[in-house]
């Protein structure tokens, strides 16, 4: 039977492939090559039990879903009408749901389960298509079922903006997801070969050299927060691209608002009452905390103060809310009043006060309009009010400042924004700075902002490199690449292939057109104006620990398998001589979870006993973060993570060789016993377990390591 229908589908296949090009070949046709190019290009064989095709036909796109069937497994793969895949979907009955402990390790690692990854990428991709994958991204976890790769599609070894995604079993290897982003996002185009524009990058680097801008001011000092620097830092503006054909520099980001609008054509408060006496109920630490709300301004009083402020024009507004916020450090009480009317254009706005003085903090609001509104209040008479309304407030940091930004009312926003940062020694700091937003209809202060909180030590100005110097420090730090770039292109109205996107109020599409930009690898703040090298983010928590003290010990094949699965302690050192403390346990055992504490941090105790406490480790009246923790005690915790602890309480069935079981606690043989069992413990040279010595760190990663690679 299946002989007779692989005959059929060739004859039907060979029929298909003979039509004349102008021809429109029935449906079932197309279905049959499509599914022939898939089977073959997949390598699936007749196993399938079931089958059927779905067709999707919508502008520019034109796919096929195909769903195979069996006992026990289902695929769908969606593919074009070339054959193309662009998605795969494969379930086995056993994928989810199945159980697995989430205290082994994965049969694979990620580097292992790399080559069956690209495997399968370098068989559903075709030239001028490639991709390339690596095992960099995710880290390895505890218990990991699948692991996920995504890269760029490259078109004749270039970068292009199309991204691939795929995920394969953390057990045996196999893909259990693949797509591709061209799936949704089609292109007007083929990818151009590049083979023509050799040498591109040279001719197009100083075209892009001049679309770089850096301003020099000052920073904090990252390593020393106390300490402002000078430093070159870029001006963040348009995306731009060489054009490989042509040489042109072409401005993307204005090519994207050019294309939308030609789319868009078609007396003082008093304070509040006196508290009245503490009831005898309360405590000495509730009385505490209810005296730092004495003297707090009813909500009453805070909206006549709020109205005092002539330039906010709150006249017709009303106040619906009032939300009050305590500062435990300083003990500053905020308020913060929102205010709503029906009119058209502004429905809400905020003002937040001191809660025990009625100082105006901030504002806040929005303000919005028809595309083509014109300003009532132009910018200038703006600034004007701006200006006036921060140097009355605050005119002691005012005299340090001067306009470092602004916004204009504009493209449905109806708000000027104005930016005024402290300026020393001729170039700004911005760290410290006061926005205020006017609104251009009526001149009223809408929004309001202030950071003042930095006085750091200001770096001498002398021995600043040039503009030209940081520029070309900052250039150095790209490289120009040829690459495919999508760029939208206008429709042609009167194309037929386009009708139905045009139809569908689409007035551009995507293009993959070959062109050069600045890439690069790693992320930078600017270029340090003293020295002109290029300064670096401070690195974040480390994903895995490291270990400098291992060389020689009995554990460090262990300690370094868990840490490549981001299993341990941070720090840089192991310590594993050192007596093992509860906190140092649940550290460990939360990491094993998925969760990495950094324990020189302020906290990070209360964040790992709170993940303990939630994995069931122990109560959270049983934290004793400096408690030694013995070995016997070890062993439960490691069995009860593992699954094992209802069966390890069951008396009298366990039987275990230490030579010292007599020592054992009664409530912790079972858990010796069953960590025998599993060379989770082997006893020392003269076979004792030593169950109520205290545990040491190594001890606790290579157990743990061993419960693990069962």
């Amino acid at each position: 039977m299946k002989r007779t229908a692989r005959i059929f589908l060739a004859v039907v296949l060979a029929v298909a492939l003979a039509l004349p090009a102008a021809a429109a070949a029935p449906t079932d046709q197309r279905l049959t090559q499509v599914t022939q190019a898939v089977k073959e290009r997949l390598n699936i064989g007749d196993s399938y039990t079931t089958f059927y095709g779905e067709l999707t036909e919508e502008g520019m796109r034109t796919c096929w879903t195909l769903h195979w069937e069996k006992e026990g497994e289902t695929l769908r793969v969606v593919a074009g009408e070339d054959g193309t895949i662009y998605r795969y979907d494969r379930s086995r009955e056993d994928d989810t749901g199945r159980g697995d402990s989430q205290s082994a390790f994965p049969a694979l690692s990620r580097a292992e389960a790399l080559p069956y990854a690209q495997a399968f990428v370098d068989q559903v991709l075709s030239a001028p298509a490639s991709a390339r994958l690596t095992a960099e991204g995710e880290s390895d976890r505890v218990g990991q079922e699948r692991y996920s790769f995504q890269t760029q599609l490259l078109y004749y070894g270039l970068t292009s903006p199309v991204g691939l995604w795929l995920e394969v079993d953390a057990r045996d290897g196999a893909v259990l997801s693949y797509q591709r982003d061209d799936l949704y996002q089609t292109y007007l185009n083929q990818p151009a070969d590049p083979a023509p524009y050799a040498g591109a990058e040279a001719q197009a680097a100083a075209l892009l050299k001049g679309t770089l801008e850096l301003k020099l001011e000052y920073v904090l000092d990252e390593n020393d927060p106390d300490k402002a620097v000078l430093r070159y830092v870029p001006v963040q503006g348009d995306d731009y691209y060489v054009d490989a054909a042509t040489g042109a520099l072409v401005n993307l980001s204005q090519l994207y608002r050019e294309l939308e609008e030609d789319k868009g054509t078609n007396g003082t408060p008093g304070a509040g009452q006196e508290s009245g006496s503490a009831s005898d109920s309360l405590t000495d630490a509730e009385q505490e905390g209810i005296a730092q709300m004495a003297g707090v301004w009813s909500k009453e009083d805070l909206d006549r103060q709020a109205h005092t402020f002539g330039a906010l024009k709150l006249e017709g507004w009303t106040l619906s809310s009032c939300d009050y916020r305590l500062d435990r450090e300083s003990g500053d009480v905020t308020a913060t009043l929102r205010y709503t009317r029906d009119q058209e254009g502004s429905t809400s706005r905020t003002v937040t006060l001191d809660g025990k003085t009625g100082a105006l903090v901030g504002a806040g609001g929005y303000a919005w309009t028809e595309e083509d509104y014109q300003p009532a209040v132009s910018q200038q008479d703006a600034q004007k009010t701006a200006e006036d309304f921060a140097a009355g407030l605050w005119g002691e940091q005012w005299n340090t400042c001067a306009l470092y930004d602004s916004t204009l009312a504009e493209g449905g926003n109806r708000v000027y924004t104005f930016t005024f940062a402290q300026q020393v020694n001729g170039y700004f700091f911005p760290d410290n700075a006061i926005t205020v937003g006017v609104d251009s209809a009526d001149g009223a202060i809408l929004r309001l902002y202030r950071s003042f909180d930095h006085a750091p030590a200001f770096d001498d100005p002398a021995g600043v490199i040039s503009m030209e110097a940081a520029l070309d420090a900052w250039f150095n730090t790209y490289t120009v690449q040829l690459g495919y770039v999508a760029v939208p292109r206008q429709l042609d109205r009167y194309a037929d292939q386009y009708q139905d996107l045009i139809a569908r109020g689409y007035s551009y599409w995507m293009a993959l057109e070959l062109g050069c930009a600045l890439e690069r690898e790693r992320s930078l703040l600017g270029i340090d104006a003293k020295t002109g090298q290029p300064v670096e983010p401070l690195p974040g928590v480390p994903d895995r620990p490291t270990y400098s003290d291992l060389e020689g010990s009995w554990g460090k094949t262990q300690a370094e398998a868990l840490a490549a699965y981001g299993v341990g302690w941070l720090g840089g050192k192991l310590e594993g001589d050192k007596a093992l403390t509860q906190l140092d346990l649940m550290a460990l055992m939360v990491s094993a979870d998925g969760y990495l504490a950094d324990l020189s941090q302020e906290g990070a105790a209360d964040q790992v006993y709170d993940r303990a406490v939630s994995m069931g480790l122990l109560k959270r009246s049983q934290r004793q973060d400096d408690q030694p923790v013995t070995r016997a005690e070890l062993v439960k915790v490691l069995l009860d993570w593992g699954g094992y602890g209802n069966a390890a309480v069951i008396p009298g069935i366990f039987q275990c060789s230490f030579t010292d079981q007599s020592d054992i606690p009664a409530g912790y043989y079972g858990y010796a016993a069953i960590a025998q069992g599993l060379n989770v413990v082997q006893g020392d040279g003269e076979g004792r377990f030593w169950p109520n010595r205290t545990a040491t760190r190594l001890e606790a990663v290579v157990m743990l390591y061993q419960l693990m690679a069962r």
